[in-house]
């Protein structure tokens, strides 16, 4: 069974199975202060041997299973081999669009037959996270500098040279793969036509893979695709997961690690049922599925005193009651924020807080653009002497926020400093909570203008 994750070195990917550990990682990661690129992963942890029930999904062994599929992907992950199988053997040219929900194993799934023998050897292979790309007309300086071409300048008509004479001359077949395309929308599409056209051209050796949400995004963006057959990309819609495939994948998880009890079946069916009916996110099932049982944890070894009586029981059981705390902190209104706040919230992730309270305190618009809230939250950051997290890194804290029902984040943009985020919980009460704490205290009451 393949993990999911949301942070892929595409030299060097390993995590292709699901696991908890992505809501563990990413907590943890939004804690430190670097900034590392977002499209890049940390290296796997080693599995830890001493643990309570339900700690291997939370830590995922990344080791051993890397190249095994992802479950409930078998389709997609058949049609992804052949379709880059196929046109390595003819030498042929070809794009294919990947639409899907985040959340849906589009990454994860490419991110295995990746590292196929005959894809790796087989293939040039350039991965770009076009979120971390200064503006749209950038995608060709980097892609310059992934294929480590020569150019004129940096100019975009040097590199748009540099990579023509490549096209013309013999060259190992291309395999380009661009992660959320979307963020190349620009004025007239001019970056996304040149970019799509590429596999048309005479002896180009290209392969191009665009994965981004939107299900129509070549024929809406794109509509001159269409009219010419050679232009037009194949697609591969990943649908959102359902109940049956959600309990699948945990059930399979869990008896990997001969955990199938840590889970009661009625909570782990309204787990699953919850978020089929919300997202079909599995991202976010992993994620809660992770706070579940570090609450039954919390709520077994709390009422345990003595150390021997622990080692002696150390088995967890979710039950429905945890989930539905979990969930309605989540995806309800009611929300225990004090404890929120206090108990495993990363100090990075407390600063973003900060900073969206105070743009709504000092601003009369409730939706804040995400682009606003970072700039808010590097300059809060700066002047208590902490170093700030990149643009990237600070979208991945506020999906984790959203994880905790802190926020809620809007439609994605074209460019991700122009998505909205809104406050979920109540303006006052998170105000109170941060209040108590000396250093966030002192953040609201400053000015940063």
């Amino acid at each position: 069974m393949s993990r999911l994750q949301t942070r892929i070195d595409f030299k060097s990917r390993k995590r292709t199975r699901p696991s908890i550990k992505v809501a563990k990682q990413n907590i943890d990661d939004s804690n430190k202060l670097s900034a590392s690129a977002v499209d890049h992963c940390p290296p796997a942890k080693q599995k830890k041997e001493n643990s309570f029930n339900g700690e291997h999904i939370k830590n995922g062994d990344t080791n051993s299973k890397a190249l095994n599929p992802l479950t409930c992907r078998e389709d997609e992950i058949q049609f992804l081999e052949s379709f880059l199988t196929e046109h390595l053997e003819k030498a042929e040219s070809a794009s294919l669009y990947i639409s899907g929900q985040p959340g849906t194993g589009k990454t994860a799934c490419l991110s295995y037959i990746l590292q196929l023998p005959k894809v790796q050897k087989g293939y040039q292979q350039v991965y770009i996270n076009c979120t971390m790309l200064k503006s749209a007309a950038s995608i060709y300086n980097r892609i310059c500098t992934e294929l480590q071409l020569p150019t004129s300048g940096t100019s975009m008509k040097a590199c748009l040279g540099a990579i023509h004479k490549l096209f013309k001359n013999n060259h190992k077949m291309i395999l380009l793969v661009l992660d959320e395309i979307d963020q190349l929308v620009s004025k007239q599409q001019s970056v996304l036509y040149t970019i799509f056209e590429w596999p048309s051209l005479p002896q180009s050796g290209i392969v191009l893979v665009g994965i981004a949400n939107a299900l129509d995004l070549t024929e809406r963006t794109l509509p001159r695709l269409q009219s010419r057959c050679a232009l037009t990309p194949s697609t591969l819609h990943f649908a959102p997961y359902t109940k049956q495939q959600i309990i699948n994948i945990f059930t399979n998880l869990l008896a990997d690690e001969d955990k199938t009890n840590i889970f009661s079946p009625v909570a782990l069916q309204m787990l699953a049922a919850k978020i089929a009916a919300v997202s079909g996110d599995m991202r976010r099932a992993l994620n809660i599925g992770y706070r579940v049982i570090e609450l039954a944890e919390r709520t077994k070894f709390s009422k345990t005193k003595s150390l021997d009586s622990i080692m002696k029981d150390s088995n967890v059981t979710v039950e429905l009651k945890q989930v539905l705390e979990i969930l309605n902190s989540v995806y309800g209104d009611s929300t225990n924020i004090d404890t929120c706040v206090e108990e495993g919230m990363p100090m990075q992730q407390k600063l973003i807080l900060c900073s969206l309270l105070l743009m709504l305190k000092n601003g009369k618009n409730r939706a804040i653009l995400m682009g606003k809230l970072y700039d808010t939250y590097k300059k809060v950051a700066e002047s208590r002497n902490i170093c700030p997290l990149d643009m990237g890194e600070v979208c991945g804290a506020v999906e984790l926020l959203e994880c905790r029902g802190a926020v809620r984040l809007g439609r994605r943009a074209a460019s991700a400093r122009a998505r909205p985020v809104r406050l979920h919980w109540h303006e006052s009460e998170l105000d109170a909570a941060l209040a108590d704490k000396p250093l966030l205290s002192a953040i609201l009451a400053g000015k940063y203008n």
